[in-house]
This record gives C-alpha cells, structure tokens and sequence, in this order.
C-alpha cells in the first residue's frame, strides 16, 4: 500500500507552523478553539458528526479509509472501532502520532488502525488506494492545502469519495481580526467556495456541502453569553507567556485585553463556519477547456 519508500517523512511539531512561527495545535485543540471562537455557536457532538462522517464515506468491514491531519486519533479510532473499517491516520506532527499510537493501544481492542507521519501535501501512498478519504481541519494548515485536498483524490480509488471537514470564512471581517483569529487557531479558514473549487480542480465532481456550523443541520444558533466571552486564567496565562516570548514584556501587558477584544468582535461578526464537503472522485482525466 505504501509509497515513496525511499523518501523518508521525519516532520516535527516545529516543522508545521503559521507564518509567525507559531506551532500548529493537534486537530482536538484545533476544535476546542473553533469552539471558544465561534462563542458556542458549533453544538455539534462529535457523535453526530462521526455518525455522518461514516455513513458518506461507507465506512466498514472490508473498507480501507484515510483520515489526512488525523492528529491525536479520535476521528480514526472511531471509525475503525465503530464500523469496523481498516483506517490509516495521516498527520505531519510527529508528537500528534506518538499520542494517536499510544490511545491505540490503549483502547484494548484490535482495531484495524494505523498511523504515518507524512506532510499532508505529499501523501505516502500509491495512488488509487483508498475506498474513501477525509481531510481533516489541519489540512489548511498544509503548507499547500490545494495540493492536500489533491492528494486526497490521488490515494483515493475512481468513484470513491473524499470529505472534507474543514473551517471556512462565513461573513467579512477587517483584515486585522482575521489575522489574529489565523494566529489563534494555528490555520487559516478558507471561504467555502475556495474549497469546493480545489475539490474542482482535483478532479472531484458532485460536490455536496453540509453546514454544521450551529451543529447538526437545522440545529438553532443561539446568541453568545457573556460567560462564554470570558477568559479563564489558565488561558490568560497562556496568552500573556505566548506574547511574551514572542514580542516581549511591553506586548504582553496588553494581551489579554486584545484577546478580549477578539472574542467581542467574533461575537460581533461571527465570522467562522464549519463544513463537511463531500465529492466523487471522477475515473477519467477531466478535459481542460
């Protein structure tokens, strides 16, 4: 199944950052944040949304599913556990591994599981490979997220499917707060029709989107509390010794209150969404026109 075996793929935590240095977080935080960022407006359990995950890509015994950006596991495991599905997990942070492998073994059951430490934009497969495949949030921190969703459909097989759960831009915001929310994250959100179009260009077609920002489709949205505005103090503790070491004392000191700010105008803007793209791997070379 494996690819490129001369080619080894030693990425580390530091080797995957935002343009300011800043390491990527492992895809749970990544959602812990989209979470706090949205200010609760994302209810979706992750039951529901696994429940929906397997039943687009078929999972099940006999099937052999991708999971690209799989970070710590949970996505994988829950496929392989719950439908008994042969899942291979991909992630470029070596740490997001060891912790995937060890909540492997952990769990006590044989599951067909296993995981690769591989950039996202060069997947270590052959190509036709996979009944279906999913990129996970972490695929837009790829160092080119258009050749990751490309190499979603390379490793899949001619009619299979891919899905992608990724965050998106869902209303205009100043170029400042976005940058800052880009910062916080540890990726940068694309506008929902930037992904169906590299899907496009991947050569993928019957693209169907879910929206699952507010959660399960049709679920409400209510408004932010202020409770849901407020920062802990581990989290202020943790803002203020990122500054620090990156711009110093005098940054510092106003951390928080700009953290604050963000969250005001998150709440404000609402500017993030969350969505599942599914499309066809189509089985010719598409005509350029």
């Amino acid at each position: 199944m494996t690819g490129h075996p001369t080619k080894p793929h030693e990425t580390t935590a530091a080797a995957l950052t935002t343009p300011s240095g800043t390491p990527v977080p492992p895809v749970p935080a990544v959602l812990r944040l989209v979470q706090r960022s949205v200010l609760g407006r994302w209810r979706a359990t992750g039951e529901e949304l696994y429940r929906e995950l397997g039943a687009l890509a078929e999972a099940g015994r006999g099937r052999e599913l991708l999971v690209s950006g799989c970070g710590e596991g949970a996505t994988t495991e829950w496929l392989a556990e719950r439908t008994g599905a042969t899942v291979t997990g991909v992630d470029p942070v070596r740490q997001s591994i060891e912790r995937a492998d060890e909540r492997r073994r952990l769990n006590g059951r044989q599951l067909h599981l296993q995981y690769e430490l591989a950039p996202l934009d060069d997947l270590p497969h052959e190509s036709n490979v996979f009944d279906a495949s999913i990129g996970e949030p972490l695929l837009s921190a790829a160092a080119d997220p258009a050749r990751a969703v490309a190499e979603l459909l390379r490793v899949t097989k001619p009619l299979g499917v891919v899905i992608l759960l990724q965050l998106t831009w869902s209303t205009d915001i100043v170029p400042d707060a976005r940058e800052r929310l880009v910062e916080r994250l540890g990726l940068r959100p694309y506008l929902l029709v930037e992904w169906k179009q590299f899907l496009r260009d991947a050569g993928a077609v019957d693209i169907q989107v879910q929206d699952w920002t507010a959660g399960a489709q049709g679920a409400a949205a209510g408004p932010p509390t202020d409770s849901e505005e407020e920062l802990g103090w581990r989290e202020r503790v943790h803002i203020v010794g990122r500054t620090w070491r990156r711009s110093g004392w005098h940054a510092a000191r106003g951390a928080v209150a700009r953290e604050r700010e963000l969250l005001r105008e998150l709440s404000r803007e609402r500017p993030l969404g969350f969505a599942l793209l599914k499309g066809v791997k189509w089985p010719h070379e598409r005509q350029q026109s």
